[in-house]
């Protein structure tokens, strides 16, 4: 996609921000904790950092990097034709069948420790590596330091194929877009308008720049407000944001009285073990709970930019002469004694510098860091009781099904309106980033247009246009 659209998309370095002299040095380390570093390594010394790395941690980093080759092999090799194929077997409601389509299920469903585990990559080190200089842990210090600062999880509360992921991008091409992140949204509504004009469909992509407050559906669709505003009636609905996150009031017309509205369903969401709600006027009420990957929590992680700051070497153990690596990671103990800090990065050789940390760090917390001269230039709390950055994954890739609520169950396909769709449950089952995002709206939109008729399960392997 970003290919597609030259004009308006460029790539930059990581940590890229647009000024002048960006800093271009690429050295990194782990702090453990109590002015005590696991390692440091040396800018402008890519092979001398390789061989760092692979003298600390030995054949772990070997067999890690094997595991992680061979999930992103399965996910790079059969995703793109699965997802563009009307194949049987292709169109899937779930997270779940895709990964277990891709033969990464059991990663998915596994906490990375025990992946970790199963591969024998031990927290403790094999004897023999107590005879060999300059060993350390892979699994409390880079495996642990890169969920940190990715994901805000230690690798007991990520699933395995997360902790791959997140191993797989330290060791890839890493880029930025200038500019920033947003300008990838708005080139892919570009993208789409431009797409459907020459393809003369009745009618071209639109924004309503309103907040959906509430969503009423019955068989025949959706009706969405604005607080008070009706924003319109509509067949599908897709809701492309964490449950949570959205804080939309999901309501349906009671089949008695239309004038009343219930609690949506929200059939693919419901748990069955629980117990049978309450009848009411000789029927069941319609249930109102979700099953505990539905109200999984997001992770807290707060985003602070300052400018005119010098890291203090001295608050991390360096000696006066010794510089900073320009990205420092931390492992849980390194975390724990610094300000629950997971990642200090240099952006700037001005003084620029991104932290990330659990909570707001103090003005006297940022002074003993960055010197008496810091200055605060951006805080982006992601948290709160409807925020955060990644799903809590609690060591487990449970989901829910894509279709969230079908109003159209038992009118036997007299219509095909009144479907609520989640995309983001693929984002809840593993891996938070903008790649799975787009998986999980691709594999929606083959539902949605299955559903029109547009698209059939046909059973030839080829891409359509409508998608």
């Amino acid at each position: 996609m970003i290919r597609d659209d030259p004009d308006n998309l460029e790539i930059s370095a990581p940590f890229a921000t647009g000024l002048d002299e960006d800093d271009t040095e690429r050295s990194m380390g782990i702090y453990v904790g109590h002015k005590q570093w696991a390692f440091r390594t040396w800018s402008g010394w890519k092979l001398l950092n390789k061989l760092t790395l692979v003298l600390r941690y030995n054949y772990d980093l070997v067999k890690i990097a094997k595991i992680t080759s061979q999930a992103e092999a399965a996910f790079v090799s059969l995703l793109p034709e699965l997802l563009s194929s009307t194949e049987k077997g292709t169109f899937f409601q779930s997270p779940e069948q895709i990964w277990n389509r891709l033969g990464l299920l059991k990663a998915v469903m596994t906490p990375f420790s025990k992946l970790l585990d199963a591969a024998k990559i031990y927290a403790e080190l094999p004897y023999w590596r107590s005879f060999l200089p300059f060993q350390g842990s892979l699994r409390l210090e880079l495996l642990t330091a890169i969920n940190l600062v990715n994901y805000n999880q230690d690798i007991d509360e990520i699933n395995g194929l997360v902790g791959l992921g997140s191993f797989s991008a330290s060791g890839g091409s890493l880029f930025s877009i200038k500019g920033g992140n947003h300008a990838v949204i708005r080139s892919a509504v570009r993208q789409a308008q431009t797409v459907r004009s020459k393809r003369n469909c009745s009618g071209l992509v639109t924004q309503i720049p309103k907040k959906v407050t509430h969503v009423i559906g019955d068989f025949s669709g959706f009706s969405l407000f604005s607080e008070g505003e009706n924003l319109g009636d509509f067949d599908v609905v897709v809701l492309a944001a964490p449950l949570h996150q959205a804080r939309i009031d999901f309501k349906v017309k009671s089949q008695f009285d239309a004038a009343v509205l219930q609690s949506m369903p929200l059939g693919g969401l419901i748990d069955t073990e629980e117990p049978t709600p309450e009848e009411h006027e000789g029927h069941e009420t319609i249930p109102g709970y979700l099953p505990e990957a539905a109200q999984r929590p997001y992770t807290q992680v707060v985003t602070t930019v300052v400018s005119k700051g010098e890291l203090q070497g001295e608050v991390l153990g360096l000696g006066s002469t010794e510089k900073p690596p320009r990205s420092i990671f931390f492992s849980s103990a390194g975390k724990a004694s610094l300000h629950n800090i997971t990642a200090i990065t240099r952006i700037h050789p001005s003084g620029i510098y991104k932290i990330f940390s659990n909570d707001a760090l103090t003005e006297d917390v940022k002074k003993t860091l960055f010197g008496p001269a810091v200055f605060t230039e951006y805080i982006k709390s992601w948290g709160g009781p409807h925020g955060g950055a990644t799903p809590a994954y609690q060591g487990k890739g449970e989901s829910t099904e894509f279709l969230l609520y079908d109003g159209a169950l038992g009118l036997e396909g007299h219509t095909t309106s009144g479907a609520l769709y989640y995309p983001s449950a693929f984002e809840l089952s593993s891996l938070a980033c903008m790649e799975i995002s787009a998986v999980g709206a691709k594999a929606v939109s083959k539902l949605i247009a299955k559903r029109f008729g547009w698209i059939h399960e046909d059973g030839a392997s080829k891409g359509h246009d409508e998608l």
